[in-house]
């Protein structure tokens, strides 16, 4: 890492900010890569003639940034990469990840015919009870497990789905290759929250780590009701995306929602 950093003190720009931006750029290069640890406050202020207070504001600003990631007691590292998740494109995780030029492994802890519990029985117009394919997978991005996902198909609109390998074909495309359904639209909640003891174990995170919580449900071209999941992401891992920038005329759907902590 540089031993100094060459600050403007006659910019209009907080000093912290640009401290924070020389890091920026020394770890977009590659000078600091995943997982590297950065100097203590009192080093980078030494480092970049500044105090400690703002070496302080510059880390914190970094960290709000997602750019690195701050453990009390431990130290500063810079971030692994993040998946993204575009919540306005009905893509299924496989195509999401292939599209960021990610490896895609899934590992599969149920998938069975159940009768359909109440919420998604409601969510699918089903009857409580009624049969449907319950499927419960972790799924990793570079072989980093980010997601873990409950979904709910009805068992009639496509049988044998329950037997269906899964974990190497992707679940919309086996959806739409063999049975002729196709999603073109999600509804889906976005909140935050804490990794409970299993949530913790599936995922290789601590006990309360921050999680990124989005139930939904997926329809197809005629609106019909044909997933109901719940996704459960690692807010270390993950992000969430809204652009509309690829269509003029495009509605965020006010069922949608982005709590950021």
């Amino acid at each position: 890492m540089s031993g100094g950093y060459q600050l403007d003190r006659e910019s209009p720009v907080p000093r912290y900010a640009q401290l924070s931006a020389q890091i920026a750029e020394q770890i977009r290069a590659g000078v600091l890569p995943a997982g590297a640890k950065l100097p203590a406050e009192r080093d980078l202020a030494e480092a970049a003639g500044i105090s400690r207070m703002t070496a302080r504001q510059a880390i914190a600003h970094l960290a709000r940034q997602g750019v690195v990631e701050i453990h009390h007691g431990v130290g500063t590292f810079v971030a692994g990469p993040k998946w993204t998740y575009d919540a306005l494109q009905p893509l299924g995780f496989s195509e999401a990840t292939f599209r960021q030029g990610g490896a895609v492994s899934t590992r599969t802890l149920e998938q069975a015919v159940v009768g359909a519990p109440q919420l998604a029985a409601d969510a699918l117009q089903l009857p409580v009870g009624a049969p449907v394919v319950k499927l419960v997978r972790v799924r990793s991005a570079g072989g980093v497990s980010v997601l873990l996902q409950t979904s709910y198909l009805p068992a009639a609109r496509c049988p044998g789905l329950a037997s269906e390998d899964l974990q190497r074909d992707s679940l919309y495309a086996v959806l739409e290759e063999r049975y002729g359904i196709r999603i073109t639209g999600i509804s889906q909640i976005i909140e935050a929250a804490t990794a409970n003891a299993w949530r913790a174990a599936q995922l290789d995170i601590p006990r309360g780590a921050p999680l990124l919580v989005m139930d939904g449900v997926a329809t197809d071209a005629e609106g019909c009701p044909v997933e109901a999941f719940r996704a459960v992401y690692r807010g270390d891992r993950a992000r969430i995306t809204l652009d509309t920038s690829d269509a003029a005329d495009a509605m965020i759907s006010p069922q949608v929602a982005v709590l950021v902590t």
